[in-house]
């Protein structure tokens, strides 16, 4: 249940609240659920303080009331757009939210984050579905939403534990509150069974809109041993058949249902009310009801509105386990029977039927958790949230920046796949086909191993698991007894006689610590730790600005899991240093640079600095990064778009830039750089060089084209001055998905906490 640190308990201002959601008329329980909670919310508050975004899934839409002042055509994503500006316009405090995936247009419901992405407002989501297993693409819209929300509402501990668990978010961020049920005193069943004139019999009730998931034709399965025994039970199926179900397939499911009872002979203990009832007319029927049942086929079943009511008005309860009733149902509230187990369900109801007083605790403890659920008691608490929402984003200057995140290409690793065989990953190719004679190199399985960890963390992927593994394998075989690790293996699998390359180490030192940081597998992180510790020691052996930088970002992953290691610290801290003295040594008032000149991926040495200021809060990291890091950038971004270093000449103090041989991997580095100065500065122009920097690769650069292959994932290999060059390599696709999941990564995951609500 909502409990802030300070309960505001009292409204203090006439809050106002849109509600985006389904709303009644449609037949859905999100919309009843929405109806319901808007009148508590005005019972409490004593006046109308709502209006409605209607989501709409036929086009000719529903008969609305007044207060339903915008309607969403489900899949027409101009209209989330148009809401957004409603909303924005209108007086109102906070957007409260009903998310579930079927209400949205988009893949996997996305089209809702268009929506929220646009808004000015502060956003309060309540979660109706919360997945355990996700798809990628569900994991990716539900992190979306929960990005754009400032609290996320559950209704049970196990969502809670869910959303902290699987998806990573913030525990202050997610608020308990119950399903709300009617506010009614505990009645016997007789006095209702009065009204439907069932006083002999024996009722149980299952209810809601009628589908194959309900699992009703277990019940069926289940009656007959109890008939027999039990001539007065009577089995009452209330409910239409689901608007979507009956859609596509009709009333196919409703005509099995009624063979079935026909075929057992169970027309006396069955009876279908085919009707989408009112409360009072549920209510009754609920009341009148002996035991509710609940046979559901999906465990995944988080919220259950038909499994509140029944608990609201103290019903014995038989279900199967799936989420919400496991947690509901504990402490001796109801009977528990395994999925798609008849017998299991002819059992539990013959020990109810027969057990008064069994059916009479059981009742008597659902009714006690039912008064927490009233709706009286859930509207205080959401009014208290909403107030709590308000107030805080009034005093942390809220605003929301329209979302960049519907501009970004879907992350696609198949050319990475392509390239990735049981050894490693390939490093070249010509003209996208693999190129084999020039085998496989540590540097590109480093990175590789920072761009499969990132994606993972962030979509929770688990193929990408053996990627990970692949390219683990590779670093762990290219380390040295001394410590060092060997670069180039040929396609025969010999590493060849090459001189140590701090480059390689540096950048194996930050695949490995980006895997310790972000992966979820014990044997990877201890494998990446083992490595990588062993090889610690060399750090004082740098010489190189970039293997330094390439270190420090190893280095600060690492510390990111496992903050108390002292001696990685230690060596971050050494980094820092000598990057600062080098600066100190060539940096001028005319060219305040770590050297007197610009080769390749530059801005990592000012991005090594923001992480060392990030660890040690020491002002003159910060200020020497972001000085260097806006010289790089006042070098590079001319005329609106970035003319990178070419490595045809690369660009020396007082000497003409090189303007072609540009390479992936200096666009790959800005937008990271970029977007750890934003964070740690809260200079918001840097948000909008990390997108430039990005659409450098999308034909924002010298030649107006793009580097990048959707079909395929692949990227080319450079800016030449005959333009894009033909070949495709495992270096620059790995930039290019480097620069991808990080603006990922910041609208999903670091938007919301970091400078906007610590303004």
């Amino acid at each position: 249940m909502f409990n802030p640190q300070n309960n505001y308990g009292i409204v203090k201002k006439r809050l106002r609240i849109a509600f985006i959601s389904s709303c009644l008329p449609r037949r859905c329980g999100i919309a009843t659920f929405t109806d319901s909670l808007s009148k508590a919310l005005e019972s409490n508050l004593g006046r109308n303080a709502s209006f409605f975004i209607a989501l709409n899934n036929i086009k000719e839409g529903y008969s609305y009331p007044p207060e339903v002042l915008f309607q969403i055509e489900q899949d027409k994503l101009a209209d989330y757009r148009s809401a957004a500006a409603l909303i924005n316009s209108c007086n109102v405090d906070l957007v409260s939210l009903q998310h579930e995936f079927g209400l949205f247009g988009g893949p996997d419901g996305n089209y809702i984050v268009e929506l929220l992405g646009n808004l000015t407002k502060p956003v309060v989501t309540t979660l109706h579905t919360v997945l355990t297993r996700p798809t990628p693409g569900q994991y990716k819209a539900f992190i979306e939403v929960a990005a754009f929300s400032q609290h996320l509402v559950v209704m049970n501990e196990l969502a809670l534990n869910i959303l902290k668990d699987i998806y990573d978010i913030q525990e202050q961020k997610i608020n308990l509150i119950y399903h709300g049920v009617p506010d009614i005193p505990y009645i016997d069943p007789l006095f209702y069974k009065h009204q439907l004139n069932l006083v002999d019999r024996q009722v149980i009730l299952t209810f809601g809109f009628l589908s194959p998931n309900k699992g009703i034709e277990l019940m069926i399965e289940a009656l007959p041993p109890v008939a027999k025994k039990h001539p007065e039970a009577l089995y009452i199926i209330l409910g239409i058949t689901h608007p979507v179900v009956k859609r596509h397939h009709g009333e196919e499911y409703r005509g099995m249902l009624e063979k079935m009872v026909k075929d057992y002979s169970l027309e006396k203990n069955v009876l279908f009310l085919d009707e989408f009832v009112d409360d009072f007319t549920l209510g009754t029927y609920l009341g009148a009801a002996d035991i509710v049942a609940c046979p559901y086929h999906s465990e995944e079943q988080i919220t259950s509105g038909v499994l509140s009511n029944a608990l609201g008005r103290g019903k014995a309860i038989i279900s199967t386990p799936y989420h919400h009733a496991r947690e509901a149902l504990s402490g001796g509230r109801g009977r528990l029977v395994n999925f798609k187990d008849p017998s299991g369900l002819t059992e539990a109801l013959l020990e109810l039927l027969e057990d008064r007083e069994m059916r009479d605790f059981m009742a008597t403890q659902a009714f006690a958790l039912g008064k927490e659920m009233s709706w009286s008691k859930v509207a205080r608490e959401y009014i208290d949230l909403f107030e709590h929402t308000v107030d805080e984003a009034s005093r942390k200057n809220f605003f929301l920046k329209k979302s960049y995140v519907h501009t970004l290409p879907p992350v696609n690793l198949q050319f990475l796949k392509t390239l990735t065989d049981e050894t490693g990953i390939i490093q070249h190719t010509l003209y996208g086909v693999a190129y084999r004679s020039y085998g496989y190199a540590t540097d590109d399985a480093a990175r590789a191993l920072v761009v499969c960890s990132e994606y993972h963390n962030l979509f929770r992927f688990d193929p990408v698991i053996s990627l990970i593994e692949k390219y683990l394998a590779f670093i762990m075989h290219a380390r040295q007894e001394d410590g060092w690790f060997a670069n180039l293996m040929n396609f025969q699998l010999q590493f060849e006689d090459q001189e140590i390359s701090q480059d390689t180490y540096g950048r194996s030192l930050w695949g490995l610590g980006t895997a310790i940081g972000l992966c979820q597998s014990e044997g990877q992180n201890l494998l990446a730790q083992e490595i990588f510790d062993q090889s610690l020691p060399l750090l004082d052996r740098l010489t190189y600005t970039r293997s330094m930088a390439y270190s420090a970002l190893g280095l600060g992953a690492y510390l990111e899991q496992y903050p108390e290691a002292e001696k990685v610290r230690e060596g971050l801290g050494l980094i820092a240093e000598n990057l600062l003295s080098f600066f100190r040594q060539h940096a001028s008032a005319e060219w305040p640079w770590f050297e007197p000149f610009f080769t390749y991926d530059n801005a990592r040495l000012p991005q090594a600095l923001l992480l060392a200021y990030r660890h040690f809060h020491r002002e003159e990291y910060l200020q020497t990064a972001l000085t260097s890091l806006d010289f790089l950038t006042s070098a590079l971004f001319r005329k609106g778009f970035f003319d990178l270093v070419g490595n045809e000449g690369w660009f020396y103090k007082e000497r003409e830039k090189a303007a072609f041989s540009q390479q992936p991997l200096d666009a790959s580095a800005l937008v990271d750089a970029y977007l750890l100065a934003l964070t740690l500065s809260g200079k918001k122009e840097y948000l909008d060089l990390s997108y430039a920097a990005f659409q450098w690769f999308l034909g924002r650069n010298r030649l107006g084209k793009s580097l990048y292959f959707p079909e395929s994932g692949a990227c080319a290999d450079g800016l030449d001055s005959h333009g894009v060059n033909k070949n495709k390599g495992a270096e620059s696709t790995i930039a290019f998905l480097m620069a991808l999941l990080a603006l990922y990564r910041w609208e999903l995951r670091d938007r919301f906490s970091s400078f906007l609500f610590n303004a």
